[in-house]
């Protein structure tokens, strides 16, 4: 259990006082004991008042060190108050100054296998029993590669994580009645079983969804947790248009992604459309949910987006607009949450962690 600490800044300085004054009185009553030490050893000029001598100026030796060490004592005491004052003053200016970062990873970019950034999802082989896989599918495997590599600290491919899922989940091309294109989508089991083969567990949770406060806040205690990775199911454009096209929330507002990267990429296919149950042009889609920000008074949710394969701000109110109709299930919601186990102390008898793949 977490405890707050409380320092008595007065009952410290008074501590340090009381022993600097107890070494004074140390000092000054050793002076004396020496002073009657030489008086009684000028008394005695024969052998037993040098043997007393010689006892007595030992004794006095080690009176002076415990005086030594109570002045030691005060003076750490002191600078140790000082320190602290000084490290909460420095915090202070800092928090005035606004540089001190939020507690939260950045989740990487999907990477190639060079640690190059992807363009965009098209780039990933998908490939069930020979057959191309649509993005549909491909969100997922792609998202996943981000989630892992933050928790796992190295970059993880996404064409080998892709190439994984087909391995872990067996999975196989689907085709609609009359239709010759494969249609898949990545459930959240697949992702699961994917995970695992990385060490990782994996679970949907059940997230507090009766209102947009309830929701951001049961998001925002996810978020937090160490060790974790959140995915999440929202509705997005299922194809490109023109950049500078206008597109609305379910609000009716002009809603527009704030991209993070420095080179802005044109095309708006991807970007969370504000629909909970997808329209025309659109589709459930994977997103990474990087980290949650209070600015001026507003609420956004930073994402990587497969899609493009970049970092994305919304506002709160869209993105939970967004989250689609099949992670909602009346005032609950569910997310993703990936989280790294914590390691079975040695001699436990616990059994041997499966082989992680790099």
């Amino acid at each position: 259990m977490t405890q707050e600490a409380r320092i008595d800044r007065d009952g410290v300085r008074e501590v340090a006082r009381a022993l600097r004054a107890a070494h004074a009185r140390w000092m000054e009553t050793l002076a004396r004991a020496q002073r009657a030490r030489q008086a009684l050893a000028a008394a005695v000029q024969a052998a037993p008042g040098r043997t007393f001598e010689a006892a007595a100026a030992q004794t006095a030796h080690r009176l002076q060190q415990g005086g030594e060490r109570l002045l030691r004592l005060a003076e750490t005491l002191e600078k140790a108050l000082q320190r602290l004052e000084e490290a909460f003053a420095e915090a202070a200016r800092a928090v005035e100054e606004g540089w001190i970062a939020p507690p939260l990873p950045t989740t990487p970019l999907a990477v190639d296998g060079s640690g190059e950034p992807l363009p965009n999802q098209f780039v990933l082989r998908f490939r069930a029993e020979g057959v191309d896989l649509p993005w549909n599918a491909g969100c997922g495997p792609m998202a996943l590669s981000m989630a892992l590599s933050r928790l796992k600290g190295r970059p993880l491919p996404a064409q080998a994580v892709a190439d994984r899922l087909i391995q872990e989940t067996k999975m196989k091309p689907q085709k609609p009645p009359g239709e010759e294109r494969a249609i898949n989508y990545t459930r959240a089991e697949d992702l699961q079983k994917t995970a695992r083969a990385y060490g990782v567990e994996g679970r949907k949770v059940d997230l507090d969804g009766s209102s947009s406060e309830a929701a951001w806040e049961a998001l925002q205690a996810q978020i937090i947790r160490p060790r974790t990775a959140v995915i999440a199911l929202v509705t997005a454009k299922s194809q490109t248009t023109n950049w500078t096209d206008s597109w609305q929330g379910a609000d009716g507002r002009p809603a527009e992604a704030i991209v993070l990267t420095e080179k802005k990429q044109t095309g708006d296919g991807g970007i969370l459309t504000g629909h909970a149950l997808p329209q025309a042009g659109e589709t459930a889609h994977w997103v990474v949910v990087d980290r949650l920000e209070e600015r001026d008074g507003e609420r956004y949710v930073v994402v990587n987006n497969p899609f493009y394969n970049r970092q994305e701000r919304y506002p709160w109110a869209h993105f939970w607009s967004s989250v689609n109709h099949q992670a909602r299930e009346g005032n609950r919601w569910w997310v993703l949450a990936l989280e790294v186990p914590p390691e079975t102390p040695k001699g436990s008898g616990a059994t041997p962690p499966r082989h992680i793949p790099r």
